[in-house]
């Protein structure tokens, strides 16, 4: 989680918050993520598929590492907090296709 801490694009806020269980709308404006898109005039698109059936904090069911709890969405990566395993990192594409996550 640090190394994908140090390696979004995406605020740095939003994701700590995220960690911790909370969720902030908006980008906070405030971040050198925020300050990059802010530069680069760059705006963020449509939720994925997997954001719109796995959202932020949603209990989620792998069927080989069982119950884990949905961590973080970035680009076309779903971090997951399974309860056995730990953090893994899955493509969102590959979750959506191959339904390797069902809602618990």
């Amino acid at each position: 989680m640090m190394r994908a801490y140090a390696e979004t694009d995406a605020c740095r806020r939003q994701f700590l918050l995220g960690y911790f269980g909370e969720e902030l709308a908006e980008p906070c404006g405030n971040c050198d993520a925020c300050a990059d898109v802010r530069n680069d005039d760059v705006v963020r698109g449509s939720h994925s598929a997997a954001e719109q059936k796995f959202p932020l904090q949603s209990t989620v069911i792998h069927k080989d590492w069982g119950p884990g709890l949905v961590m973080r969405h970035e680009d076309d990566v779903i971090t997951v907090l399974f309860e056995q395993e730990g953090y893994k990192t899955l493509s969102s594409t590959a979750v959506v296709e191959h339904e390797l996550l069902k809602p618990a």
